[in-house]
């Protein structure tokens, strides 16, 4: 289960709000914020957690967060006011095209970049949020001394953007790429990942003075091994669970405990990261381990009843009906989630997911079909058609209907690249080499520059085997960067 993709958009949108910021020139930010703190900045800050857990932890530095989701700066506005924040303030926009104006040089104290979109596939390069013109102005923008920190769950975007910071001879980075970073908060989004197992890929730089000495790397706990292995594993956990922040380390210290048959030391660890829970994911996360590793069922229930109090949206509640159905095979408890999820969803990848489950879980065909309808009469962007067609198509087998879909999303179709996608589909999917034809035209009338050209020449041949047509596209992507 994922999140839906957001991309930039053109529509302006201003919030009458005292932390909201529509400028056009940099603003005189200690004016702003009625001082001189330090000013940091957050780019892409999603439903805000990041930033409102740095504004808390550093009352005297002063942050500024810029998004293009209008849903979640309208999010992060309501939890500045019930939080009763003085120090953030936000700005809505893609950063590569304000950042050049809404800071002077050398003014920011700190810069976040946490888990950007990767856009994978080649076709998508254009899309990805960090490109050597964006770190350029982020090393002008930065201070000396200050600091970039970074965060992806990609390794080949990790590399991609170690290179492009490399490059930059001001900036130093510190750790090269580490997995670990316990000394910032983490954001609901970036601790999703983590309890799924998935490896987060985080790197640091250091803006230097002309002619200073490099920074030391951060100091990592070390211990030296003792010769006896239960010696050595009774110091490993300690020094684990001595260094754990919050709720998702101390969690997963317990885990390995359990595992290692420590279990009445990891019940005292699950203890110590129920109170620190911050969201119902955490809540979610430790009920499901409470009840696997320690059999303990009632202390689960009593977990999974809070995080259902604790609820933020209609994936919290998707995610929480699926893991109480797993870990105690309740699917009446999971019934009434998925209905509650139902009733909020806030993209159409949430009732898409949301159709799978009560699918696979509750194996209720009627209801998976209801929400599918329910995600087409709220779908509005290529993303939300085309992302709805696929499932339609891959999980119910309906072509009529995933080609009806198809056909709407080419018409919400953006640029080159999504018409390129569409194509494929009309091939790999519904087998139809008119409709693909048509959208390669499309494409190729769209194509802008030598990416688009030679995407389009590749997909060409790689699809329909036209290797002339795509020939021709190959040769106009030669002519655009020469």
């Amino acid at each position: 289960m994922g999140l839906l993709t957001a991309r930039p958009s053109s529509t302006s949108f201003v919030v009458e709000d005292p932390y909201f910021i529509d400028a056009i020139e940099a603003p005189d930010w200690q004016r702003q914020f009625g001082n001189n703190h330090p000013l940091n900045l957050e780019i892409g800050f999603g439903m805000g957690d990041f930033l409102i857990a740095m504004a808390k932890r550093e009352p005297n530095s002063n942050f500024v967060g810029i998004d293009f989701s209008q849903d979640g700066i309208q999010k992060l506005l309501a939890r500045i006011h019930s939080s009763q924040l003085e120090n953030i303030r936000v700005v809505f926009g893609d950063a590569r095209e304000k950042l050049s104006y809404l800071f002077h040089a050398d003014e920011l104290n700190s810069i976040y970049i946490n888990l950007p979109d990767p856009w994978p596939k080649k076709r998508h390069l254009k899309r990805r949020l960090i490109q050597p013109e964006l770190v350029k102005q982020i090393t002008q923008k930065l201070a000396p001394q200050g600091k970039v920190y970074l965060a992806t769950d990609s390794q080949t975007y990790a590399n991609e953007i170690l290179e492009y910071f490399n490059n930059e001879s001001l900036l130093q980075n510190i750790n090269g790429i580490f997995y670990e970073r316990r000394h910032l908060p983490k954001s609901k989004y970036e601790k999703s990942f983590i309890y799924a197992g998935e490896k987060i890929h985080y790197l640091e730089y250091y803006k230097l003075v002309s002619n200073e000495e490099q920074p030391k790397k951060e100091e990592t706990s070390t211990f030296q091994e003792p010769a006896n292995r239960d010696e050595y594993l009774t110091q490993k956990f300690k020094t684990l669970e001595a260094n754990a922040k919050d709720a998702c380390d101390l969690k997963q210290v317990a885990d390995q405990l359990a595992e290692a048959g420590e279990d009445d030391w990891a019940r005292r660890v699950y203890k110590k990261a129920e109170e620190k829970v911050e969201d119902c994911l955490d809540l979610n996360w430790l009920a499901y381990s409470i009840a696997f590793t320690l059999n303990d069922k009632n202390w689960a229930i009593k977990i999974y009843e809070e995080a259902e109090d604790r609820v933020e949206s209609s994936l919290d509640l998707n995610w929480l009906a699926y893991s109480i159905f797993e870990s105690l095979g309740d699917k009446e408890w999971a019934k009434k989630l998925f209905q509650k999820a139902e009733t909020q969803p806030e993209n159409i990848r949430e009732l898409c997911d949301l159709a799978e489950s009560v699918s696979e879980i509750l194996e209720d065909k009627e209801w998976q079909f209801n929400v599918y309808k329910k995600a087409e009469e709220k779908a509005e962007e290529f993303s939300d058609y085309y992302e709805l067609a696929d499932n339609v198509f891959a999980k119910l087998g309906n072509e009529e209907w995933a080609s009806e879909l198809y056909h709407k999303a080419e018409g919400k179709a953006e640029d080159c690249c999504d018409l390129i996608t569409l194509a494929e589909c009309f091939i790999e999917k519904l087998g139809d080499g008119e409709r693909a034809d048509r959208a390669y035209k499309k494409a190729e009338a769209t194509a802008e520059d030598s990416i688009d050209f030679f995407c389009l020449g590749e997909s060409l041949r790689e699809t329909l085997g036209d290797n002339e047509w795509a020939q021709r596209l190959f040769n106009k992507a030669k002519e655009c960067k020469n």
